[in-house]
């Protein structure tokens, strides 16, 4: 099995959604998910982005996929503070 860089998979998926599918499926599927497999410039959409991946791995199961929340910036929002305690780690 070959090995992908994260951040070329990302931007290889970026472009191929942005090149293929962004003005129609922000148009008609804003707030669901797309897996594009960016070996084959496929897209798997689903309402859920666990749907999205489990559609495109059965689908190619030897693919590479970048996923995107369609109308979004990110799929997940990731949060950070300074001051937050570290006992809620234990």
């Amino acid at each position: 099995m070959a090995r992908f860089d994260p951040q070329e998979v990302a931007e290889k998926g970026e472009a191929i959604y942005a090149a293929k599918f962004q003005k129609s499926y922000e148009a008609e599927k804003t707030g669901q998910f797309v897996a594009i497999d960016v070996l084959t410039e496929r897209a798997y959409v689903a309402p859920q982005p666990e749907e999205a991946l489990d559609l495109a791995r059965s689908s190619a199961p030897d693919g590479v996929f970048h996923l995107i929340k369609i109308g979004s910036e990110g799929a997940f929002r990731v949060s950070y503070t300074s001051n937050a305690s570290s006992a809620w780690f234990l």
